[in-house]
Order: C-alpha cells, then sequence, then structure tokens
C-alpha cells in the first residue's frame, strides 16, 4: 500500500471526513455500501465577472478498492441513507494513480 492510498483509508474511515452512502448501478444492480469524501467545490462564473457569482457542485471522492472489481459510471446512483438524499453521477474522473475516482454528481428526482 503506498503512503497515499494509506492516508485515503484513514480518511475513508474518519467518521468526522467521509460519510456512508450505497451506490448502485444503472443497470439495476443491488446497492452497495460505500464511505465517501464529500466537497462542493465553486468556480467563478465567467460571463458575470463583476458580480462575485460562482457556480456549485457536489463531488465525491472513493476509493477504487472499496468497490472493486466494479466501477461507477456515469447514470449510476448514489444515496445517502440520513438524511435522505440520492444523487446520480454525471462524471467520473479517476485520479493518476489509479487510487481513487472522483464523481460529479447531480441531485437525483
Amino acid at each position: 500500500m503506498s503512503a497515499f492510498d494509506g492516508a485515503m483509508v484513514a480518511l475513508v474511515a474518519d467518521p468526522n471526513m467521509a460519510i456512508a452512502v450505497e451506490w448502485r448501478a444503472a443497470a439495476g444492480a443491488e446497492w452497495r455500501p460505500l464511505r465517501v469524501l464529500f466537497s462542493a467545490p465553486s468556480d467563478p462564473v465567467a460571463a458575470l465577472p463583476g458580480l462575485g457569482a460562482r457556480a456549485t457542485s457536489l463531488e465525491a471522492v472513493l476509493r477504487v478498492a472499496d468497490l472493486a472489481p466494479d466501477t461507477p459510471r456515469r447514470g449510476d446512483l448514489l444515496r445517502r441513507l440520513s438524511p435522505a438524499e440520492t444523487w446520480r453521477i454525471e462524471e467520473v474522473e479517476p485520479d493518476p494513480l489509479g487510487l481513487t475516482l472522483r464523481l460529479t454528481l447531480a441531485r437525483a428526482p
């Protein structure tokens, strides 16, 4: 295990950093438990530079090893049970080492 992977194991296990969610493939497979780190980065809106407007998104980072051999794809679902909320995966971006995935999420109906 690399130092980076060891750090991710510690972050995902920390109840103050990561939260419990469930993942399900769009094909309708079973829900699988998972722990992820959420973030909500924001970027300036280029069309409104003087107003200080920012666009935010919701992202989740997870360890690839926690879902192996499966890999989340666009259209899959991620849900938190408490408080209940479900998101659709819009983008999946692996890190350069292939240890984690960054998921861009959108609220699912």
